[in-house]
C-alpha cells in the first residue's frame, strides 16, 4: 500500500501537474490504507445482514468437508439409484452442493471481517465461531486476487491486534489452536480427499461414456464433484505457492497422481457434457414438464398465496410447459419463453412475509429447495456447457503458471497416466476467463501467454512420443536382427548336426561319451536361450510400450482445443513431430558406405515398427510422402550417397577410399561383366572365382534396393553422371578413330595395315572402359524395370508393348510415352548421349575390323566360356574384359542403321588360317559385334553357325596355359611398342 500511495506524488513530479483522476486516487488509497476497517466502517448499517449473509455459509462449508466422503458411499449404489435423480434420491441434495467450497470460504470470510467480525468464544452455539472454525482449521491461505496471497490466521490476528476487543487474547490463542489443526490435519485429510474426488470422477467418467442417458439424472452429483475438484486443487496449488508453517506437513502439498488424474477427469467430464448436450437438453425439458412441475403445484396447493403470488407462479409454469426442443440445420435449439429474472421474481415474491403469516418459503423449506433446482434446470437448458466450465473454472492456474508447468513435467514420471497430459492444454481454454472487460491492455498479453503455454505443452507432449516411437522402433530393430538367416542359421545348423549326429542305441558307451564331450565344448560357443517370462512387462520393448501408447492415447482424445478464437490440433504437431523423424531417421539410414539393400532393410524394419505401432495415421502414405521429398527436395543426401557409390565403383586400383578392402574398381582388369548373373564380378588372374564387394554392389538385389530407395529421380541423376562420363570417353574414342580415317579410307588388302594406326593401346582401353559403364547402365535400368513390374506389372506390360510395337518401330515412340517408359526403366533413363553420323560409325566398325588380327595376337585376349577351377561359373567373357570393346562397338553403332560389315567378317575368316594366339577370341569378339547389327545373309549366316560354333567349342576345349598378365601390361610392353610403325 505505501509503493501505491506513491504514484500520485511521482506523476506529479514528472508532470508538473495534478490531475483531478490522480487527486482521487491518492485520496482513496490514504482513505483505504487499512481496508478491512474502512470498509467496516462504511457498511456498518449493513453489518447484520452482512454477518447472516457469513454465517449462512457455515452449513455449506460443513457439509463440503464430508462430500467426497458421501459420495464414496453411495458409488456403489443399485442400478435404480443410478437411474435416479440426485434432487429425488437424496433428499439433502441441493444447489448449494455444487458452490466452490474454496471460493465460499474466501468471500465468507471476507464478508465477515467487514460485517465487524462479531463472535463471542464463551457461547458454543455462536455463529461467528462456528464459521470461523469452519474456514480456518481447514487451511490457512487464500488466493485473493489472482495470485494476490490472503493469510486467514495471520488477517483476523492482526485484525484484533489494532481492535478494542477485551477478549482479543483469547481469541488469539483460539485462532492459533485452529491453525495448528489445519496444519496437522492436512497431511492426511487434504490428501485423502484429493484421492476420493481423483477415484469418484474417474468411476463416474467411465460410467458416464458407457450409459450417456445418466448423465442428465446425476448431474447434480456431476456439478458437485466437478465444484470440490476445483476447489481442492485451488487449495493445493495456492498453498503450494505460500509460506511453508512446517516441514513435517509438507507430504500433504505432494503433488501426487491424484492430482494429475483429478485434473485429467474433470476436463473429461466436462467433454462428457459437451459431447452429449442434446441428450441433456431433452432430460431436462422433460424434468421441467413432469417432474419439477407436478412437485412445486403440489407443494403450493396447502398455502395460502396472494392472487398475485399465485398469478406470477402459474405464468412461470405455464411457460414451462411451453418450452420446446427442436432441430434445424445448425443443430438442436431450445425454444424457452421464459425469461433468466422470472424465477428470481417467483423466489422473492415467495420468500416475502406477510402481516398476518410468515413467507410461504420459510412454511415450505422443500419448495426453497425444488424452486432452486429448477432455476439450476432451465439454467443447464439454455447452456449446459457454459455452466459446467463455471463451476469447475480452472483460469487461477494462469497466474501459478510455474506450479502448472510443474504438474506437468511430473506427469512424465508416471508412464502409466502419460494420456492424461492433453488435460494440460485443453485446462488453458479457462485461461481467457480471467479477462475483464474493463482492462482490454491485459488482452493481448494474456492470449499471447496462453498460447505460448498449450504450444510448448502440446510440443513436450509430441516431443516424448517420438522418443517413445524411436525407442520401440530401436528396440524392434534389434529383435529383429536377431531374426536374420545370419544369426539364425549357425544355431539352426548346430542342433541339425546334433540331430544328424544322434546314436544309435547299438553304439557303444564310448561314443556317446566322445559326443557328449564334443557337445559342451560346442554348446560354449552358442548363446543361451532366454529364460522364461516371469512378469509381465519385463522386458525394455514392452516398458517402452506403455507410455507411448498412453502419449499416442492422448492426442485422438481430443479432435480441437479453442483458445480465444484460434484452435489447435493436437494430431498436427504429432504428425510434424512424426515426419520430422521419420524424414531424419531416413537420411540416417541413408549413409555410405551401407550397402543399398541393407539400406532398404533398415528402412522396412522401421516401417514395419511404425505399423505395429498403430499410431492412428497411415503410416504406409507417409514414410511414402517422405521418401517422395526426399528424392525431390533434398540433393545433399541423395546425391551424396549416389556420388559416393558411383566413386566407389569407377575409383581407380590405387586410390583409398572408404570402402571394403576386398572390393574390386569396375575399371580394374580383373572386374568382368557377367550378362549371366547380370553383375560384375572379380576373377584371379587365372580367371578363377573370387568373393569380392563389386559382386554384391552391382547385383540385381542391389540395383533394386537403389531404384526403391531413390526412385526414378535418383536413378536419372545416378545414369546422366554415368552417362556424362561415357560422352566423354565416346568423344575421346572417336577422335582416336578420326586421326586414324586416312589410313582406314585407304583401299589395303595386306594384314599388317593396324601397325600404321595411331594411339591403338589408347583406344582399346578406352573403348573397353566405355563398354563397362554401358553394362553398369543396363543394370541400373535392368533393377529399376524389374522394381516397376513388380509394383505396376500391368502398367509396365501395357508401356513394353506401346514401345516394342510394329507401329511404334516404323514411326518412332510418342514423346509422352518415351519419358513414362524412361521412367519406369524400359530403357537407358538418364543417359542422353549426341549419336554420332553414320561416317563416324563406319570409321568405328572399320577401325576394330582392321585392329581384329592384332587382338587376335594378344595373349590377354583369351575368351573363356566359364571360369577356371573347381567351382566354375557361366562367364562368356575375354580375359581383361576385352568382351566390353564389342559392347561400346554396339553401343556407339546402335543408332546407325547401315553399316557395312564386310571387312570385319573377312578378317574374321581369315583369322584361322593364319598362326594367331587367340584366333577364336577374336572371332568371338567380332561375332558379337556382327550379331548386333542383324545380318543374315548367306556370308554371315555361315559365319554365325560354322566359324563361331567350331571358334566356342575350340575355346571350351582349350588347355593351354594362360597368360597371367594384363591387357594394360601387354598393350605397354616393348613387344607391343616395337610393332607399332611410325
Amino acid at each position: 500500500m505505501a509503493k501505491a500511495l506513491m504514484i500520485p506524488d511521482i506523476y506529479s513530479k514528472l508532470t508538473d501537474q495534478a490531475d483531478e483522476e490522480l487527486r482521487n486516487l491518492g485520496t482513496f488509497l490514504k482513505r483505504f490504507a487499512h481496508p478491512i476497517e474502512e470498509l467496516a466502517n462504511m457498511l456498518g448499517p449493513f453489518s447484520s445482514l452482512l454477518s447472516q449473509a457469513a454465517f449462512s455459509a457455515t452449513k455449506i462449508l460443513e457439509r463440503a468437508e464430508g462430500q467426497a466422503t458421501n459420495q464414496m458411499q453411495n458409488l456403489l449404489i443399485s442400478q435404480e439409484g443410478l437411474q435416479t435423480p440426485d434432487e429425488i434420491y437424496n433428499n439433502n441434495a441441493g444447489v448449494r452442493d455444487i458452490l466452490d467450497p474454496f471460493q465460499l470460504a474466501r468471500w465468507a470470510f471476507l464478508t465477515f471481517l467487514v460485517s465487524g467480525m462479531p463472535w463471542e468464544l464463551k457461547n458454543k452455539d455462536d455463529m461467528g465461531t462456528k464459521l470461523l472454525r469452519a474456514i480456518l482449521s481447514n487451511g490457512w491461505l487464500t488466493n485473493l486476487f489472482r495470485d494476490h496471497m490472503l493469510n486467514y490466521q495471520t488477517t483476523i490476528t492482526e485484525i484484533l491486534k489494532r481492535g478494542k476487543d477485551k477478549g482479543k487474547a483469547k481469541k488469539i490463542a483460539e485462532i492459533k489452536k485452529w491453525e495448528e489443526v489445519a496444519l496437522n490435519s492436512a497431511a492426511n485429510t487434504r490428501k485423502n480427499k484429493r484421492l476420493m474426488l481423483a477415484l469418484l470422477l474417474e468411476d463416474y467418467c467411465t460410467l458416464f461414456e458407457d450409459q450417456q442417458i445418466l448423465i442428465g439424472p446425476r448431474i447434480l452429483m456431476i456439478l458437485t464433484l466437478l465444484a470440490h475438484a476445483t476447489s481442492e486443487i485451488n487449495w493445493l496449488v495456492v498453498h503450494q505457492n505460500g509460506v511453508r508453517k512446517k516441514k513435517e506437513n509438507e507430504s500433504s502439498l505432494y503433488t501426487g497422481q491424484e492430482t494429475i488424474t483429478i485434473l485429467y477427469y474433470l476436463t473429461k467430464m466436462r467433454d462428457l457434457i459437451k459431447n452429449n448436450e442434446c441428450i441433456i437438453k431433452a432430460y431436462f425439458i422433460e424434468a421441467l414438464k413432469l417432474e419439477d412441475t407436478k412437485d412445486v403445484e403440489e407443494m403450493l396447493e396447502p398455502l395460502d398465496l396472494s392472487k398475485e403470488d399465485s398469478s406470477l407462479v402459474k405464468k412461470v409454469l405455464d411457460n414451462i410447459q411451453k418450452i420446446e426442443l427442436t432441430e434445424n440445420e445448425d443443430g438442436v435449439k431450445v425454444e424457452n419463453p421464459i425469461h433468466r429474472y422470472d424465477m428470481g421474481r417467483v423466489i422473492t415474491a415467495l420468500s416475502s412475509q406477510t402481516q398476518s403469516s410468515s413467507s410461504p418459503m420459510q412454511m415450505s423449506p422443500k419448495l426453497t429447495r425444488q424452486l432452486e433446482i429448477i432455476c439450476m434446470h432451465i439454467q443447464l437448458l439454455q447452456d449446459p456447457i457454459k455452466m459446467s466450465r463455471r463451476i469447475s473454472n480452472l483460469s487461477f492456474l494462469y497466474f501459478y503458471r510455474d506450479t502448472f508447468e510443474d504438474y506437468f513435467d511430473h506427469l512424465f514420471q508416471m508412464p502409466y497416466s502419460l494420456s492424461y497430459s492433453i488435460a494440460f492444454p485443453m485446462i488453458c481454454q479457462d485461461f481467457t476467463s480471467a479477462l475483464n472487460r474493463i482492462c482490454p491492455e491485459e488482452y493481448d498479453v494474456l492470449i499471447s501467454e496462453t498460447h505460448g503455454l498449450a504450444n510448448s505443452f502440446l510440443d513436450k507432449m509430441a516431443e516424448k512420443t517420438i522418443e517413445q516411437i524411436e525407442n520401440y522402433c530401436n528396440e524392434y530393430t534389434l529383435l529383429a536382427k536377431d531374426l536374420q538367416p545370419i544369426k539364425v542359421a549357425t544355431i539352426f545348423s548346430e542342433r541339425e548336426q546334433e540331430y544328424k549326429k544322434k546314436p544309435e542305441k547299438s553304439e557303444s558307451e564310448n561314443v556317446e561319451l566322445d559326443d557328449q564331450e564334443v557337445k559342451k565344448k560346442r554348446r560354449k560357443t552358442i548363446v543361451h536361450p532366454s529364460t522364461l517370462r516371469k512378469n509381465l512387462f519385463e522386458s525394455k520393448i514392452e516398458n517402452v510400450t506403455i507410455g507411448m501408447k498412453e502419449l499416442l492415447k492422448a492426442f485422438y482424445s481430443r479432435n480441437s482445443i479453442t483458445i480465444a478464437s484460434y484452435k489447435f490440433f493436437p494430431e498436427a504437431f504429432f504428425l510434424e513431430k512424426l515426419t520430422d523423424k521419420i524424414t531424419e531417421k531416413i537420411k540416417g539410414f541413408v549413409h555410405f558406405p551401407i550397402i543399398p539393400s541393407q539400406i532398404l532393410l533398415n528402412l522396412s524394419s522401421y516401417h514395419t515398427a511404425l505399423l505395429h505401432i498403430d499410431p492412428g495415421l497411415d503410416i504406409s502414405t507417409l514414410v511414402k510422402e517422405v521418401m517422395y521429398d526426399l528424392r525431390a527436395n533434398d540433393d545433399i543426401v541423395t546425391h551424396t550417397y549416389l556420388t559416393k557409390y558411383k566413386e566407389t565403383l569407377f575409383r581407380k586400383h590405387e586410390t583409398q577410399i572408404n570402402v571394403p578392402h576386398s572390393l574390386t574398381a569396375l575399371g580394374s582388369p580383373h572386374c568382368y561383366y557377367n550378362e549371366s548373373m547380370s553383375c560384375f564380378m572379380a576373377m584371379t588372374p587365372k580367371m578363377e572365382t573370387q568373393s569380392d564387394m563389386i559382386e554384391l554392389l552391382t547385383s540385381p538385389d542391389e540395383m533394386e534396393a537403389l531404384s526403391a530407395i531413390f526412385g526414378v529421380e535418383g536413378l536419372s541423376w545416378l545414369t546422366s553422371q554415368i552417362g556424362e562420363n561415357i560422352t566423354t570417353s565416346v568423344a575421346k574414342l572417336l577422335h582416336i578413330v578420326k586421326d586414324n580415317s586416312n589410313l582406314l579410307n585407304e583401299p589395303r588388302d595386306k594384314d599388317d595395315t593396324w601397325k600404321h594406326l595411331a594411339n591403338i593401346p589408347e583406344f582399346i582401353l578406352t573403348a573397353i572402359d566405355i563398354g563397362k559403364k554401358v553394362s553398369l547402365v543396363k543394370l541400373l535400368d535392368q533393377g529399376h524395370e524389374n522394381v516397376t513390374k513388380n509394383r505396376v506389372e500391368y502398367l509396365s506390360g501395357v508401356i513394353d508393348m506401346m514401345v516394342n510395337s510394329e507401329m511404334s518401330n516404323l514411326l518412332g515412340v510418342p514423346d509422352t510415352i518415351e519419358k513414362i517408359a524412361s521412367a519406369m526403366g524400359s530403357n537407358q533413363a538418364g543417359i542422353e548421349i549426341e549419336r554420332n553420323d553414320g561416317g563416324s560409325s563406319q570409321l568405328l566398325v572399320s577401325m576394330v575390323s582392321t585392329l581384329l588380327p592384332f587382338l587376335a595376337n594378344l595373349a590377354t585376349s583369351r575368351f573363356f566360356p566359364t571360369s577356371t577351377g573347381n567351382n566354375f561359373v557361366l562367364l562368356d567373357v575375354h580375359q581383361n574384359s576385352l568382351n566390353s570393346l564389342a559392347d561400346a562397338v554396339m553401343y556407339i553403332t546402335s543408332s546407325s542403321s547401315t553399316l557395312d560389315y564386310q571387312q570385319l567378317v573377312r578378317n574374321a575368316l581369315s583369322l584361322p588360317l593364319e598362326s594367331h594366339k587367340n584366333s577364336m577370341g577374336a572371332i568371338v569378339l567380332a561375332h558379337s559385334i556382327i550379331s548386333a547389327g542383324g545380318k543374315n545373309d548367306i556370308p554371315y549366316c555361315v559365319f554365325q553357325s560354322a566359324l563361331f560354333q567350331s571358334a566356342m567349342l575350340q575355346s571350351s576345349i582349350d588347355k593351354k596355359d594362360l597368360h597371367s598378365g594384363t591387357i594394360v601390361h601387354e598393350l605397354n610392353s616393348r613387344k607391343i611398342t616395337k610393332l607399332f610403325k611410325k
